[in-house]
């Protein structure tokens, strides 16, 4: 277990884990914009720190899978 760890570890620091990165890149993005978005409207409107970034994350978090639904590693 602890070898297929660090081989994907080599592969992606190597730029050989995904078959196209800037599709990974590219998705990570829009959740982390999605994420982003999500804690300034919500700090704007006067809801706490720790709730608006709880929210954020719980959001983003849930939506990771529909976003890398089509990767596809090499």
């Amino acid at each position: 277990m602890f070898d297929m760890f660090k081989n994907s570890i080599v592969l992606f620091f190597k730029g050989k884990l995904f078959q196209d990165m800037g599709h990974v890149i590219r998705q990570t993005a829009i959740g982390m914009i999605i994420a982003a978005a999500i804690v300034i409207i919500m700090a704007k409107s006067g809801i706490a720190l720790w709730i608006a970034i709880t929210v954020a994350s719980l959001v983003s978090g849930a939506i990771q899978p529909y976003l890398f639904k089509d990767l596809k590693y090499a």
